[in-house]
């Protein structure tokens, strides 16, 4: 209950408290106009004011005589310079223009430009695309980091290239169908047909992107010439990251920071790498350098190259990882196809009624003529010049002995040799270049002129690229049911990591089943010799929990047909986890397919190659029945 009191000063205060207010207010007003009124008033007049204007006036245009000025000066002390004195004084003697020399010499604007330098905005790789591969890659033999010279009284010391090598070399150049001849049946035609268009499918597999149409060079050097060495064939898995970059917006970027048109060129070092991996929670791993190290311990190890599509002016050597030769296996995906000229592109088609003689287009074109001493392999003039300037570093920031070119657009490719198997990455790139600014006094302030390299934005990541186990497999079909037990046929790819040679065979498996057995398949042999039988151990230790799939009958009332339903498998992985196999994903699978082709293709050119040097005896015409 409120109090009494506070309810009747409530009352008081709301009916009469606007008349105190204005009470107060009317107070305030009648004491500020009693202190306006008691207030002395201001005595100056008019007639003061005129007579002090007339007075500073008479003070503003009376003259007065020198006497009086120059007894002033001397009575305040100010005495006479004598400048005429001075004057005469200094005109006989010379001023030395060498005394007032700039400490640096004038710098004469570009129209349109600044007069100071600045840095280079660098540009991020574009268009990546990342593809897994594995395969028997030729290599020097290394002991302790260190070559193995050929001893004196071996065979290999000339450094000549196998006949076998030299087949597998011109086997794998655009138009490896062989001609055909006159007087072909129509199964030989079929079959020239045929070979045409796996050439075609194999050429674009070798693309990447789309279709518009780092070691001392000096001790590089020193290695080959001091040759030759062993060479032996290891099995290595890798992703290749293939991508472009705008050059021309990157000269432009360096135009605008270097004001001279003549050294607005980059000079490039080289490209890092770098990775993540798919965790088994489903999340990514931090981003991780690639070991540069490992990966040029290959690299630098090459006693050949394989064939390069695109041209020297777009695929300078600090940015393009050089591809090695493969003695098992095939790369994919390595060039960038708006860059690859159309004749490489282009499959020669089958000239099934023309009147040369099966082998001849083979046999007219000897393996020897055109190839390159080992270790040189597809380094054009560019890729030459490059090589021996690339090692030079970046301490005279005007240097321009390095490659550059008017080209737009570069070609930029790295390969990873450290990625494990059954793992899937992404990756993402940047460039790194020379410092134009390195050790220069003409530039902005806040510009870094003391770091040798710089280092350009990362790329946006590539899209997941999975590296397949080393025995893989993958669900084809559903076939036929064993009694109450559905299967699914298998295909499974075997790779020894010994020499890098791929098999494949197909298994069917039903619920408790293990996926592969052990198994006699044909073996390539890239030594001439032609393929041969061997027992491979196809077992995944894989096995297969449940099977669905095949073909399943339609509603009645709709139709009395069947439609196919695709195989689906549930399998225990040797680590206890259970995978999914799914024909829908798996038999699409590009790189499955890419393998499935390679083990065939390998099996018949391995035949081929035995054809070839069986048919030596006669007077070295290869392709003689």
């Amino acid at each position: 209950m409120a109090n009494a009191s506070v309810e009747k000063i409530k009352a008081l205060g709301l009916r009469h408290g606007e008349k105190a207010v204005m009470g107060v207010t009317a107070v305030i007003c009648l004491m500020f106009l009693y202190m306006a009124a008691t207030r002395p008033t201001i005595e100056t007049t008019p007639e003061d004011v005129r007579k002090a204007a007339s007075n500073a006036e008479s003070n503003i245009s009376r003259r007065q005589n020198n006497e009086d000025i120059l007894k002033l000066l001397e009575d305040e002390n100010i005495k006479n310079p004598h400048f005429e004195k001075m004057v005469d004084e200094q005109s006989s003697n010379k001023i030395d223009a060498i005394a007032f020399k700039v400490s640096s010499p004038w710098t004469s604007p570009e129209p349109g430009a600044g007069l100071i330098r600045d840095t280079p905005e660098l540009i991020a790789p574009t268009e990546l695309v990342a593809y897994p591969g594995r395969g028997g890659v030729l290599i020097y033999e290394l002991k302790d980091g260190e070559r193995v010279p050929v001893p004196p009284d071996d065979p290999n010391a000339s450094g000549d290239l196998p006949q076998a090598r030299l087949n597998r070399r011109m086997g794998m150049m655009p138009g490896g169908p062989e001609m055909g001849g006159m007087g072909l049946t129509k199964k030989q035609q079929d079959e020239a047909n045929k070979k045409y268009e796996q050439e075609k499918q194999r050429v674009k597999s070798l693309l990447a992107g789309k279709d518009k149409s780092k070691t001392n060079e000096a001790e590089k050097k020193a290695d080959v010439a001091a040759g030759p060495f062993k060479e032996t064939t290891k099995g290595l898995r890798w992703v290749s990251i293939t991508g472009v970059l705008d050059y021309k917006t990157l000269r432009e970027n360096y135009l605008t920071a270097l004001k001279r048109k003549e050294v607005a060129y980059p000079h490039f070092k080289q490209v890092d790498i770098e990775r993540q991996s798919l965790q088994e929670d489903g999340t990514w791993s931090e981003w991780e350098q690639v070991d540069a190290e490992k990966n040029h311990e290959i690299l630098d190890n090459l006693p050949e190259h394989d064939e390069e599509w695109v041209p020297d002016p777009v695929r300078l050597e600090h940015l393009v990882d050089p591809l090695p030769f493969l003695k098992a296996g095939y790369w994919e995906k390595v060039h960038v196809a708006a860059l690859v000229p159309k004749e490489k592109k282009e499959v020669a088609k089958p000239q099934l009624n023309a009147g040369m003689m099966p082998g001849m287009m083979e046999g007219a074109m000897m393996p020897e003529q055109g190839m390159m001493n080992p270790g040189m392999m597809d380094m054009g003039p560019m890729g030459m010049m490059e090589g021996m300037m690339g090692g030079m570093g970046g301490t005279a920031s005007d240097d321009m002995s390095f490659v550059h070119n008017e080209e737009e657009t570069l070609m930029v490719r790295s390969l990873d040799f450290t990625v494990d198997p059954d793992t899937t990455y992404r990756f993402r790139l940047r460039i790194v270049v020379f410092n134009p600014n390195l050790k220069r006094e003409d530039v902005a302030p806040g510009v870094d002129k003391n770091a040798i390299e710089l280092a350009g934005p990362w790329s946006e990541p590539t899209e997941i690229v999975s590296v397949p186990a080393d025995v893989a497999t993958y669900a084809l079909q559903k076939v036929a049911s064993v009694g109450t037990t559905d299967q699914v046929q298998f295909e499974v790819t075997k790779w020894d990591p010994n020499n890098g040679v791929m098999v494949v065979r197909r298994f069917d498996a039903g619920p408790g089943d293990v996926i592969g057995s052990l198994f006699s398949v044909e073996i390539p042999n890239s030594e001439g010799s032609g393929s041969k039988r061997e027992r491979i151990d196809f077992t995944s230790r894989q096995v297969v929990l449940d099977a669905m799939g095949g073909a399943r009958p339609l509603p009645k009332d709709i139709d009395n047909g069947r439609f196919e339903v695709p195989a689906l498998s549930l399998v225990v992985r040797p680590d206890g986890s259970v995978a999914m196999k799914n024909q829908a994903f798996d038999e699409p699978n590009e790189v499955r397919k890419n393998v499935f082709e390679t083990y065939k293709r390998e099996v018949a050119e391995s035949n081929a190659n035995k054809v070839r040097e069986s048919s030596s005896f006669f007077g070295g015409m290869p392709g003689m029945p």
